[in-house]
């Protein structure tokens, strides 16, 4: 098959998929963000001597985005006597942060005229690492936050480290395209695709 029918069916097969599973759908929305929070609870929630930490849903819409999900921090070491402390109140768009890169992983992988098998084997593989990915940046988040809380000290140094890999990785959308394409390319191809490919 000519190299060029081959990129037009890879193109049309991602947009069909890609369009299909981030189209608006409040269910499948409100589906995600509980699986969300369930699995951030899972492994982010404590609830010790010092620190309490959980997530939980909260509706909230800031300018385009609509916020569906909320990480309560607090130190139990700076309450008063009244049972009053600061707390520092996170919020996410799980559909932006999780659903966005995940969809565009599958779409990749699953547009890519490649054998089905080696496709499944991809989806397993990238749904771990695109899954990774979103935790780290959760897990970044709530470092960098916790400094409110005095949960974390960071010196100046490290905390604007913290502020750029928190702008990066939860603020802007640049890295839920780019890092996709990435776990698309390592978890799929082959060096003998370029070959391949060169020869069709």
């Amino acid at each position: 098959m000519p190299f060029r029918n081959l990129i037009l069916g890879f193109l049309i097969r991602f947009v069909a998929v890609f369009g299909l599973l981030i189209f608006p759908s409040p269910a499948l929305n409100e589906l995600y963000g509980q699986g969300f929070r369930a699995v951030g609870n899972a492994v982010f929630a404590r609830d010790d001597e010092k620190c309490v930490l959980y997530f939980e849903g909260h509706r909230q819409t800031q300018g385009f985005s609509a916020v569906d999900t909320r990480i309560i921090i607090g130190n139990r070491h700076l309450v008063d006597n009244n049972g009053k402390g600061p707390a520092a109140f996170l919020v996410l768009n799980t559909r932006s942060v999780g659903w966005l890169p995940t969809a565009l992983t599958v779409a990749l992988i699953v547009a890519t005229p490649v054998p089905w098998r080696r496709r499944c084997w991809a989806l397993l593989w990238g749904m771990l690492l695109i899954n990774a990915f979103v935790l780290f940046s959760v897990a970044v988040y709530i470092w960098n936050e916790s400094t409110t809380v005095s949960l974390v000290t960071l010196s100046p140094f490290w905390k604007e480290i913290a502020d750029a890999l928190e702008y990066t990785l939860v603020t802007q959308m640049g890295i839920s395209f780019s890092i996709p394409v990435l776990v698309w390319i390592t978890v799929l191809f082959r060096r003998k695709d370029v070959k391949t490919f060169a020869l069709t």
